[in-house]
């Protein structure tokens, strides 16, 4: 694409049945992380890894939608487009933040020809709906060739700005010699534009760990959480930030959503102060005219034993339609069917108690969970065609499921006692993406 394509590419239309139809996504085409999260005049923005010109992973662009209730979104011209002219191959992941006089910014990867390394770029709005932006190439915020910090990899990525005890700082996921790591710097004038080498916050063999995409780092009550996308399924860290050494010193650690096909998460707080998660939906079929999607916004909060969770945001009921109750009653090891409402859409919710020991099993729409050692446990699934979110108990399982997907779910107790005590389900209306 040249440095001044069309603002609207034009799409193919697509109508392919297993296309989910509630979940955001471009009009076709590729996707993949979201980025730079921000809330402006009333309005969630969202900006994307986005190939407008197919359906896989290929020249990188930022596109922009925008909603007023995380459901229904808009589409918006492109953001960023790759400035051919300036040597600019590719507009990676990156962050939306303000200056200390509120001036928006982006902040993202800008990728050279192969062979030359990656540096780290602003791009101002030029109009105050941020509708176009100026992408400032020729001049990078950080520069591997010239910024105050350690030899890294020239793949270094995914800037993530925070604030903490007034000051303003960025990670961003690199590497180091045989070593994954997230690199802290600050910004001492508040500018977005002169940053200093801090420190390392975290660290892993690259035997282990080939890289730490997308860093987020966020205060979450009284602890720090980072969360990571380590070439694998997303991960997180809680624990404590020392700006003095620095150092991110771990709490407890664990997978932020047990599916593979949930990754590249970017977190924002909202206007009404909660933490909200965004997730790239992953690994659809190929060759279809698109390719992936946004995940359900999700809430983020830590649990009483420290362990970070999450679930839908309640805006979701917006597009609930016909509604049914499913009949408390004792589970045993003859599966128990539940019909599910809605045209491969729909959204349920079940609790169970249970002794403590019963391992319970349920198959739903192609997907098979087990879960044992709770005495309440609570299950939430949205569904829309070929994507299932799954929560128990806070925690997440994303996965893409053959369409289409059987109507009914099917529960039974393996061992022990559980008994279903309350169970409903709901259809969901597809939105329309204008």
């Amino acid at each position: 694409m040249s440095d001044s394509a069309p603002a609207h590419p034009a799409y193919p239309i697509i109508a392919d049945p297993a296309r989910p139809a509630w979940h955001f996504a471009p009009p076709a085409q590729w996707m993949n992380d979201p980025n730079g999260v921000s809330w402006h005049d009333g309005y969630c923005h969202v900006f994307y890894q986005h190939n407008p010109h197919g359906d896989e992973w290929a020249d990188m662009h930022w596109a922009h939608a925008r909603s007023r209730d995380l459901i229904h979104w808009e589409h918006l011209p492109l953001a960023l487009r790759p400035q051919l002219s300036a040597g600019e191959l590719h507009c990676y992941s990156g962050c939306l933040a303000r200056t200390a006089t509120s001036e928006p910014r982006i902040l993202y990867t800008s990728v050279p020809p192969v062979g030359q390394a990656a540096t780290q770029v602003l791009a101002t709005p030029t109009d105050s709906s941020w509708d176009t932006w100026t992408q400032h190439v020729a001049t990078p915020f950080l520069d591997l060739k010239t910024h105050d910090g350690p030899a890294f990899d020239g793949d270094w990525r995914d800037p993530f700005v925070f604030h903490a005890e007034g000051r303003t700082f960025l990670v961003i996921g690199a590497t180091l010699g045989d070593e994954a790591v997230v690199a802290l710097y600050e910004n001492p004038s508040g500018n977005l534009a002169d940053w200093r080498y801090r420190g390392i916050l975290l660290r892993a063999p690259r035997r282990e760990t080939a890289f730490f995409e997308c860093p987020n780092l966020l205060c979450c009550g009284d602890s720090w959480v980072l969360l990571v996308s380590p070439c694998r399924a997303v991960e997180w860290f809680t624990g404590t930030l020392d700006l003095a050494a620095p150092a991110f010193r771990v709490r407890r650690h664990g997978r932020l959503d047990e599916g593979a096909d949930f990754y590249a998460t970017h977190t924002a707080a909202d206007p009404q102060g909660r933490t909200v998660l965004f997730g790239w939906a992953r690994n659809f079929p190929k060759n279809r005219g698109w390719n992936g999607c946004l995940a359900t916004p999700r809430r983020l909060w830590l649990d009483d034993a420290g362990n970070l969770c999450s679930e839908p945001v309640p805006e979701i009921a917006a597009i609930r339609g016909l509604a049914i109750a499913f009949v408390p009653q004792t589970l045993s090891a003859t599966p128990l069917s539940l019909a599910l409402p809605g045209d491969a859409m729909c959204e349920g919710e079940l609790a169970f108690q249970t002794d403590g020991e019963a391992q319970i099993n349920i198959s739903l729409a192609g997907a098979e969970i087990s879960f044992a050692k709770a005495t309440l446990v609570k299950i939430r699934w949205l569904l829309d065609r070929s994507l299932l979110e799954i929560f128990v108990n806070g925690r997440a399982h994303t996965q893409i499921v053959p369409f289409p997907p059987p109507s009914a779910a099917k529960i039974s107790a393996v061992s022990g006692h559980a008994r279903l005590v309350a169970g409903h389900a709901w259809a969901l209306n597809r939105t329309q993406h204008v």
